[in-house]
């Protein structure tokens, strides 16, 4: 809410357990890597799923959306295109080489199980050879944490606050990590500043040792 053109602080919080920590995170991918290695086609595509929405901080419906034309995925300016974000907002999200290398290989796979790979086809397609939806997704996450034995209180949503707590402990640039989750405004990234805020960490711990 802005009064007389002044952002009003948020009042909403990121606690630790909205978000999965590293080692839940390589626990999943771990346990979604050996689900695609025995090759059905499900769990290959539910292995991409879960991967992208780790590794870029999509929000679902942006992750449903995406089509082959919105991947940029030449090494060293590999790029998503989130056509229609939040408020219809659109972005470009710079990802790492490595998943530019997943995703391409991903592609690769669709060619060879018979998935359309036109510019306008769905990157995730549905049992019915469409684009999936959202109830779709939370599904397929779901069943992810099962399989891993993590919290099923996680929702989809912690994949994307994941994304942001890591690119923030990496980078300590809240602009960046602003861009790239498409946030309108830097106070809302700012909470995750605020929940890995080393001087804080360093104050609670000195206080401990007196």
């Amino acid at each position: 809410m802005k009064i007389a053109g002044i952002m009003a602080p948020t009042t909403w919080i990121v606690t630790p357990d909205k978000f999965l920590g590293a080692r839940q995170v390589q626990e999943l991918r771990s346990t979604m890597a050996a689900g695609a290695e025995a090759g059905d086609r499900y769990a290959i595509r539910n292995a991409a799923i879960v991967e992208t929405l780790l590794a870029t901080g999509l929000r679902v419906s942006e992750l449903c959306s995406l089509v082959l034309a919105d991947l940029f995925l030449d090494s060293g300016s590999a790029h998503v295109l989130v056509r229609r974000g939040k408020g219809g907002k659109s972005r470009l999200i710079a990802i790492s080489v490595g998943l530019a290398a997943y995703l391409s290989q991903f592609l690769k796979w669709k060619v060879l199980v018979g998935e359309a790979v036109d510019a306008g086809s769905p990157v995730f397609m549905s049992e019915r050879r469409g684009k999936m939806h959202r109830s779709a997704v939370h599904r397929v996450w779901k069943s992810a944490l099962r399989h891993a034995s993590l919290p099923a209180r996680h929702g989809v949503h912690a994949t994307r606050h994941s994304y942001a707590v890591e690119i923030y402990r990496k980078t300590k640039d809240l602009r960046l990590t602003q861009r790239q989750l498409g946030h309108s405004s830097p106070v809302v990234t700012q909470v995750y500043a605020s929940l890995l805020d080393d001087d804080v960490r360093r104050g609670v711990e000195a206080l401990w040792a007196v």
